[in-house]
């Protein structure tokens, strides 16, 4: 099987029964909603391997979820009839996934703001060391201080 026929296969298929694709469509949001608790914890924890460790997990439930939604949703008239008590339940579901959704949304903007500065840190580190230890021209043009014998740039997009 080729890797494009793979990604047009849905990661979940729900089953026709109304009510059993709503149960299977519970099971994946708490299966995601678990997956978001544990890269938080390892976010605010700073534990980058249990985060990168995750991602695979992550990536494999999250398309399920997508999938199953967008049976969901093309199949909304089948889930009318669906037991209120069902449907309730999965609002609550959904509900307390979002919570944690928009959670880890915050910490993952937190950690981006942190390797942003981190990365601040280590531009102006570079240039200091520049400044300091490569070529210095004095007030009338003429180089003092010269250190190295090979050039030296400064690439500012890593």
């Amino acid at each position: 099987m080729s890797t494009q026929s793979k990604n047009f296969e849905p990661a979940i298929t729900l089953p026709a029964d109304p009510a059993r694709a709503m149960q299977d469509m519970m099971e994946t949001i708490d299966s995601l909603r678990a997956v978001y608790v544990e890269e938080n914890e390892a976010l605010n924890a700073a534990r980058t391997r249990d985060f990168m460790a995750l991602q695979p997990r992550k990536l494999e439930t999250t398309r399920a979820y997508h999938d199953g939604i967008s049976q969901m949703i093309a199949r909304k008239n089948d889930f009318l009839n669906v037991h209120p008590d069902l449907k309730s339940l999965f609002r609550q579901k959904q509900e307390a996934f979002t919570i944690v959704a928009e959670e880890n949304m915050e910490a993952l903007d937190r950690m981006r703001r942190s390797v942003n500065r981190l990365n601040e840190r280590i531009m102006t580190a570079a240039r200091k060391s520049m400044e300091r230890d490569g070529v210095n021209y004095g007030a009338h043009g003429k180089m003092k201080g010269y250190q190295s014998t090979a050039p030296m740039t400064l690439n500012e997009s890593a």
